[in-house]
C-alpha cells in the first residue's frame, strides 16, 4: 500500500510542475485528477475504488460534466499536492440550497442529522459523479428507474430505523402492485414513489403536511386519478374526513398502500370476495367504530348471510357487493337525495342487475329485512325453527335411541344365552375403560386449547370449562393415560395371561398374507375366507399404533408439562417440535380411532349397534368363528385349553355350552 501511494505522489507532483496548480472553474483541468482517478488498478484493494475511480466520459456527460472537480471537493481548493487521502463528503447546498433545505425537513434528513447511517444522501440517489437530469431514462431518479433505485434500502432486506424500528418492505408489494407492474412495463404515467411521497420534501404520514397524511392522500390519488377523488370529496367519508374524523377511509384504507391491485384480481381487497369482510367490514363490523359514531350495527352480517353474500364468498361475480349498491367512491348516506340507497333512487340501484325492479321489491332486500336481529318477522320465524328444531330432532333422537337401545339389550341377552368364549378378564377390561376415558378427556380438552372458538367449546366455557378447569383436567388425564401405560407394562410382562396376550399379538409375516388374502375376499377375488388367529391383523395394527401413540404423547406431553427441565437436557428446538409432534399426533389418534376402532366395534355391519365385549369381556362362540375362526379351531382341538402356547385360562370360561342355568354355565 506504501508503495502504490509513493507512486500516486510522484504522479501528482509531477503533474502540478508540468500543469501548475488547478483553477477553480476551468473544467479542463480534471485532467490533473484524472490522472490518478480515472486508473482503476491504482485503487484495486481500496474498499471504496467504486466511489474513487471517474470514468471521464460519464462525468463529461452528466449535469456536472462543466463543473471542475473542485467546485464539489472544495476542500482542495487551498490544498497542496498531493492531496489528504481522506477528503470531506462534497456539499450539494452550496449550489442546491433550496433543495437542501427541502431534504433537511425531511425523513430523509432528519434521520441523518440524528447521525443515522442508514440515512440516504445526496448520492446515494443521484449517484456521484454521473449525476444524470430525472428525465433522462439511464438516471436512477427517472421516474420508471426510480423504484429500484428506492429497493436499495426499502427492499425486501427491509430497513431498520436509528432506533430499530423495522419499516415496511414497500418495494415488494409495489412491484406486485398495479402500479408497479405498469412501471416494470416501461409506462411512464404508472404511479412511481416520488408522485406519491414526493421528491425531497419525503414526509411520514403523522406529519400534517406530508403527502401521504390521511388527510391528504385523496389529494395525492388526485393527481393521477381526478374524477374519483372528487367523488370521493363529495363521498360522507371524504366530508368525514373533511371535518377531523380521522376513523373515516381513505384510498390506501380500502386499496392498500403499496400493493394495490385491480378490483378483478381475486387476492385484492376490493375484489368481491373480501369486499364485505376485510374491506368494508373493517370500519362497518368494527364494534367500537360502530359505537362510536352511532352507525347501523349487523350489516356486513346481514350481508355476508345473505344470498350476495353466499355467491360472492364462493368466487361468483355475477352477486351485488358492497360497492354495487353504495357505489365505490361516492358513498353517500341514504337520507341524502344523491344517494344510491336513498328510498327515491333504490329501484334504479336494484335495477342495474334487476330488470323491471321496482320500489317493493327493491325495498324487500335491505340490510334491515334480511337481519334476524332488525326484522321482527325473521325474528319470528327463528324463534319458531329453533323450538321445532329442538323438539322434532330431539324426539327424533330419542326414537331411535329406544330402538338402538332395544336391539343392544338382546344382543346382550342373545350372547348371555348361547356359548361364549371369555375374551378379556377383568384386568384387560378396566385397562381399556381407563384409556378410553382418559383419552377422550384428552382429546376434548387438547383440541379446546387449539379451536378455542369452535362453538362446542364455547357450549363447554358456558358449562364451566375454564381455561383453568380445561388445563387441569388435560394434565389430570394425562397421569391417568401414563399410569394405565405403565401398568400395562406390568400386565403384559410379568403376569401369565398378559404374556399369553402379548405373544398373541406380536406381528409376523403371516399377518401381510392374510390382510391381502381378506381384501380378495371382500372384492370378490376369492371364496375362502380368512381364519384369523386369537387377534388379527387389524387388531395387530391399532395395537401397536396405540403403543407408539401412547408413547409418543407422554413423551412430548411431559416436554410440554415441564418445559424448563427439558431445555436443560436437550436442545432447545425440542420444545416447539414436542407441541408439533403432540398436536398431529392428537389429530392421528383421534382420526384412527374414529375411522378404523369405531368401524370394528361399532359400525361393521357384523357388529352393529355395538359388540359388548368391551364391557363383558366375552364374546359369543358364532362372533369367534366368524372373525378368528383359526383361534376356534387351536380351542376345539386343545379341549378348550387354548392354543397350547402356555394359556392358562379355565376352560369353562373359554369355551363354554349355552344352558339354561347361568350359573351352571360359568
Amino acid at each position: 500500500m506504501e508503495t502504490r501511494w509513493g507512486v500516486v505522489v510522484g504522479l501528482v507532483t509531477i503533474a502540478s510542475l508540468v500543469l501548475g496548480r488547478p483553477s477553480p472553474g476551468l473544467a479542463q483541468e480534471n485532467d490533473t485528477c484524472l490522472m490518478c482517478h480515472s486508473s482503476r488498478q491504482m485503487f484495486q484493494n481500496n474498499p471504496r475504488a467504486d466511489s474513487l475511480v471517474v470514468d471521464a466520459e460519464r462525468l463529461a456527460g452528466s449535469v456536472h460534466g462543466r463543473l471542475s472537480c473542485v467546485n464539489c471537493h472544495q476542500d482542495l481548493v487551498d490544498s497542496e499536492f498531493p492531496h489528504a487521502p481522506e477528503l470531506e463528503r462534497p456539499n450539494c447546498a452550496v449550489c442546491h440550497s433550496g433543495v437542501n433545505r427541502v431534504y433537511e425537513e425531511s425523513v430523509h434528513g432528519y434521520a441523518l442529522s440524528r447521525g443515522n447511517p442508514r440515512a440516504p444522501t445526496c448520492e446515494e440517489c443521484h449517484g456521484g459523479h454521473n449525476v444524470l437530469p430525472s428525465s433522462d431514462p439511464r438516471s436512477p431518479t427517472h421516474k420508471v428507474r426510480l423504484p429500484n433505485t428506492c429497493a436499495r434500502c426499502h427492499g425486501t432486506a427491509g430497513l431498520l430505523t436509528d432506533q430499530l424500528v423495522k419499516l415496511p418492505q414497500s418495494f415488494t408489494a409495489y412491484a406486485e402492485s398495479v402500479h408497479g407492474q405498469g412501471a416494470e412495463r416501461g409506462i411512464a404515467t404508472a404511479a412511481s414513489c416520488s408522485d406519491c411521497h414526493g421528491v425531497h420534501d419525503l414526509k411520514g404520514s403523522v406529519d400534517p403536511t406530508s403527502r401521504i397524511n390521511p388527510a391528504n392522500v385523496a389529494r395525492t390519488c388526485g393527481q393521477c386519478h381526478p374524477d374519483i377523488q372528487l367523488e370521493y370529496d363529495r363521498s360522507i367519508h371524504g366530508r368525514a374526513l373533511e371535518t377531523g374524523v380521522r376513523d373515516s377511509p381513505t384510498c390506501t384504507d380500502c386499496h392498500g398502500e403499496h400493493l394495490i391491485l385491480s378490483p378483478e384480481d381475486p387476492d385484492a381487497r376490493t375484489s368481491a370476495a373480501h369486499q364485505a369482510v376485510e374491506t368494508c367490514g373493517r370500519c362497518h363490523n368494527d364494534p367500537i367504530i360502530i359505537s362510536k359514531y352511532n352507525l347501523e350495527g349487523g350489516v356486513v352480517g346481514s350481508y355476508v348471510d345473505s344470498y350476495h353474500g353466499w355467491v360472492t364468498r364462493r368466487g361468483g361475480r355475477a352477486a351485488a357487493t358492497c360497492v354495487s349498491c353504495h357505489t365505490a367512491h361516492l358513498v353517500l348516506p341514504e337520507e341524502d337525495p344523491l344517494s344510491t340507497i336513498n328510498p327515491a333512487n333504490l329501484a334504479e340501484t336494484c335495477g342495474r342487475c334487476h330488470k323491471d325492479a321496482d320500489y317493493k321489491f327493491a325495498s324487500s332486500y335491505t340490510h334491515e329485512t334480511t337481519s334476524i336481529t332488525t326484522n321482527p318477522i325473521n325474528r319470528v320465524i327463528r324463534s319458531f325453527y329453533i323450538v321445532v328444531i329442538i323438539v322434532v330432532i330431539g324426539l327424533m333422537v330419542l326414537h331411535n335411541l329406544v330402538i338402538m337401545n332395544y336391539f343392544m339389550v338382546e344382543r346382550r341377552k342373545e350372547e348371555d344365552h348361547s356359548p361364549w368364549v371369555m375374551r378379556f378378564d377383568k384386568s384387560q377390561i378396566v385397562q381399556h375403560l381407563l384409556t378410553t376415558i382418559a383419552f377422550i378427556v384428552l382429546v376434548v380438552t387438547g383440541f379446546a386449547l387449539r379451536f378455542p372458538e369452535a362453538w362446542w367449546v364455547e357450549g363447554l366455557t358456558e358449562l364451566g370449562m375454564t381455561e383453568t378447569v380445561r388445563a387441569d383436567l388435560h394434565r389430570i388425564f394425562a397421569v391417568v393415560m401414563i399410569v394405565t401405560a405403565i401398568y400395562h407394562m406390568y400386565y403384559i410382562f410379568l403376569t401369565d395371561r398378559g404374556r399369553v396376550e402379548f405373544r398373541s399379538i406380536v406381528p409376523s409375516w403371516r399377518d401381510i398374507r392374510q390382510a391381502y388374502d381378506n381384501l380378495r375376499y371382500y372384492t370378490w377375488q376369492s371364496d375362502r375366507k380368512v381364519k384369523f388367529e386369537r387377534y388379527d391383523y387389524t387388531q395387530k395394527a391399532e395395537y401397536w399404533a396405540l403403543i407408539w401413540g401412547t408413547i409418543l404423547m407422554i413423551i412430548t406431553g411431559l416436554i410440554l408439562w415441564f418445559p424448563q427441565l427439558a431445555v436443560k437436557v436437550f436442545p432447545a428446538w425440542i420444545v416447539p417440535a414436542a407441541q408439533t409432534v403432540h398436536y398431529y399426533e392428537a389429530w392421528l389418534a383421534t382420526l384412527a380411532i374414529v375411522v378404523w376402532h369405531f368401524f370394528f366395534v361399532i359400525f361393521h355391519p357384523e357388529e352393529y349397534p355395538m359388540s359388548w365385549t368391551w364391557l363383558t369381556g366375552r364374546m359369543s362362540e358364532s362372533s369367534v368363528k366368524r372373525h378368528h375362526a383359526g383361534w376356534y379351531e387351536e380351542m376345539k382341538e386343545g379341549g378348550g385349553a387354548g392354543s397350547g402356547s402356555g394359556d392358562t385360562m379355565a376352560t369353562a370360561e373359554r369355551y363354554a355350552p349355552a344352558q339354561d342355568d347361568e350359573e351352571a354355565t360359568r
